[in-house]
């Protein structure tokens, strides 16, 4: 009998073929990286040409080829706390992930947690994390842990709102036929609930990374002794615009390479989502 409902369970979950599958991900690829790319050499070609113009001094707002030279000319520096924010923002948003779509569907399933756990959540999403910056840093001082706890909770919040919303999407009346076939708990979790709200879990992942690239520059501004947003303040303190700028474009980079890579597991993980 449960041999039996384990084929029809995966009978329903279509799976395309792998080299259809890997034909449509290098276009996903190229296409997530073309465009951008030539909209940014638009936007800073217009941009040069303006500074020039208006001969627009150099400690006020400098040309792209004079940070871009910096940025390559410092790069090594530029990288090591490209680094350390990649590592704080993957600590917090992989943290947010297992502490947001678990407690979602907790909350989904218990009536008691919607009425009683889930407005507390909402009430402290409405603090802003500047004010809850510095009580951080008393608690933890000024560290990688502090800035980890920040961008934990600015991505938090979307994820486990949208996670919500794509376990409550599922069609109960789903739930009553795998039952009558003898399905457990959990095979109606792993083959129904689970694939049917990936979808919305991972829009609020999306969201999630671009509120964690946020938090993690909101983090290394006030809580932190590396990282871009830590480099950038210095910079400004000197008012060394090259360098300066120099960090926006790393930070730039940072926040495409984590969307690149979320858009292509969220290919893989959802591909009857592209058919």
């Amino acid at each position: 009998m449960h041999h039996n409902l384990h084929y029809q369970l995966n009978y329903l979950q279509v799976t395309p073929p792998k080299s259809s599958l890997k034909i449509r991900l290098q276009v996903n690829w190229v296409s997530s990286l073309i465009y951008p790319t030539i909209s940014v050499i638009i936007f800073l070609s217009i941009w040069e040409l303006l500074v020039w113009f208006f001969e627009v001094p150099l400690w006020l707002v400098p040309k792209p080829s004079d940070f871009l030279n910096r940025f390559f000319s410092d790069f090594s520096i530029i990288a090591n706390h490209g680094a350390a924010t990649s590592i704080t923002i993957i600590s917090g948003f992989l943290l947010g992930i297992f502490v947001a779509v678990p407690l979602a569907l907790l909350i989904v399933s218990s009536d008691f947690l919607q009425r009683g756990l889930y407005p507390v959540i909402v009430f402290l999403n409405i603090m802003p994390k500047t004010v809850i910056g510095p009580i951080l840093i008393v608690w933890f001082g000024i560290g990688p842990l502090a800035a980890v706890i920040i961008v934990f909770l600015m991505c938090f919040f979307p994820i486990l709102v949208d996670s919500m919303s794509g376990f409550r999407a599922v069609d109960s009346k789903l739930f009553y036929i795998t039952k009558s076939m003898g399905a457990t708990s959990w095979q109606n979790f792993y083959y129904i609930r689970l694939p049917a709200s990936l979808q919305h879990i991972f829009g609020g992942m999306r969201i999630g990374i671009v509120k964690a690239v946020e938090g993690v520059m909101i983090a290394e501004f006030i809580s932190s002794n590396e990282g871009l947003g830590f480099m950038i303040m210095r910079a400004s303190s000197f008012m060394d615009m090259t360098l300066l700028f120099s960090g926006l474009i790393a930070a730039a980079l940072v926040a495409l390479l984590f969307n690149s890579l979320l858009l292509t597991i969220e290919w893989l993980m959802i591909p009857w989502k592209h058919q």
